[in-house]
């Protein structure tokens, strides 16, 4: 099983970080690896204390987040890690289908090919093994070989291939347990298809990928009766739940609260 809390997950950048960027990886690692579990709500009370941060700090992650879909604000009440649902999967599914593919058009640079064959030359040496380590490493490589060869997409596609890849990895953390593990495949046909200009061949790679995917999380969905995934109806119950009752909101602000009225 994938070790969550190993220190190559992180992705901050060598040199000092500001107390924003620290709390905004913090808490991405925390939802990514379901730390903080999908559809819990939490306080900024609750973060800072748990995680050592700034509320400041924790308050402007949190609004970042919310932007990429992780968490969403309660109003009155903190926030609320976003819930993995059935349909959320699909999507998921349904936009790497939908943008991954012009990948297969990519023109790497040599520099790129040098560090891509690096990369894949780290993930073959840990083909066949099944430690923690070496599959968090692998898990690790295999995201660094699709950032490098997202580098050259636009901007909004780059967004989007990035958070659709953050939220595959936060529904595999939810749905791995013990033995039920999900491996990513070896890269090496992909990298070769794109030094080669093969954009046939490149796609046909990208596919069998998120095909991979596909098989591991119906397998996992099957198999792990202990899950719950959220429906359409239970998200708007949840919704109902979590909205202030009418006048609520302006008693609130007023510093009022009402009270029965009584009889004479």
């Amino acid at each position: 099983m994938l070790d969550r809390s190993s220190p190559f997950l992180t992705t901050l950048p060598p040199g000092p970080a500001t107390k924003g960027a620290v709390a905004s990886q913090v808490l991405r690692h925390a939802l990514l690896t379901c730390d903080l579990a999908p559809g819990s709500a939490f306080s900024e009370v609750e973060i800072e204390t748990r995680f050592r941060l700034g509320r400041a700090s924790i308050r402007g992650a949190l609004a970042g987040l919310a932007g990429e879909g992780l968490v969403t604000a309660l109003p009155r009440q903190g926030w609320r890690a976003a819930p993995i649902t059935g349909a959320l999967i699909g999507s998921l599914i349904a936009a790497r289908r939908q943008i991954e593919p012009a990948l297969a058009n990519r023109k790497l640079s040599p520099a790129e090919i040098t560090r891509l064959d690096s990369l894949v030359m780290l993930d073959a040496a840990l083909v066949g093994r099944g430690d923690v380590q070496a599959l968090t490493t692998a898990r690790i490589t295999d995201r660094q070989i699709m950032d490098v060869i997202a580098l050259g997409a636009g901007l909004f596609q780059r967004k989007w291939l990035t958070e659709t890849w953050d939220h595959c990895a936060r529904v595999l953390a939810f749905l791995e347990k013990g033995e039920l593990t999900y491996h990513p495949l070896s890269r090496a046909n992909l990298v070769s298809a794109l030094r080669d200009g093969d954009a046939q061949l490149a796609g046909v790679e990208l596919l069998r990928d998120i095909e991979a995917f596909e098989r591991f999380v119906t397998r996992a969905l099957l198999e792990r009766s202990d899950l719950t995934i959220e429906s359409a109806a239970q998200r708007s119950a949840r919704r109902m739940r979590d909205k202030p009752a009418p006048g609520a909101t302006a008693n609130a602000q007023s510093g009022e609260t009402s009270k029965p009225s009584r009889r004479s």
